[in-house]
């Protein structure tokens, strides 16, 4: 079960926490269709989502980051083909209702929360009206 303020989200079904490594991560993947890995260079590696996944009441973009075999930060972005693609004030309304879900209010409307294993971020860029979350693990 997604554990946010413990850092754990699962992902179709495969638990992501700061523990998580690339290695074994990718054995998911074979049995797994819904996420791929999509760039590796340099010790670097992006999996993302081939469609929207289904986390809590929403559906979203996943983008999991991995440097070393390390989880590096899980990124998302609200998938709602309802809300108009230049509304990023709606995607930000969007990504605070999920998260207040799991992490509870006011944390979920904040713009940054510190945890000891890591910070999530809401963020938006109004040049490109785009928004989403970023989960940052902190490495030991």
């Amino acid at each position: 079960m997604s554990n946010l303020k413990e850092g754990k989200l699962i992902v179709e079904g495969i638990e992501v926490s700061k523990d998580t490594k690339l290695t074994v991560f990718e054995k998911f993947l074979t049995i797994n269709t819904s996420l791929e890995v999509r760039k590796r260079k340099n010790g670097k590696a992006t999996v993302g989502s081939l469609k929207p996944i289904q986390l809590g009441n929403k559906k979203f973009a996943v983008r999991i980051s991995f440097e070393n075999n390390n989880i590096q930060g899980i990124r998302l972005k609200v998938s709602d083909l309802s809300i108009n693609e230049w509304d990023y004030e709606e995607k930000l309304s969007q990504h605070g209702e999920w998260l207040t879900e799991q992490i509870g209010y006011p944390e979920g409307i904040l713009s940054e929360n510190m945890f000891e294993w890591g910070k999530i971020t809401q963020w938006y860029d109004q040049r490109s009206s785009d928004a989403g979350i970023s989960i940052l693990y902190f490495q030991s």
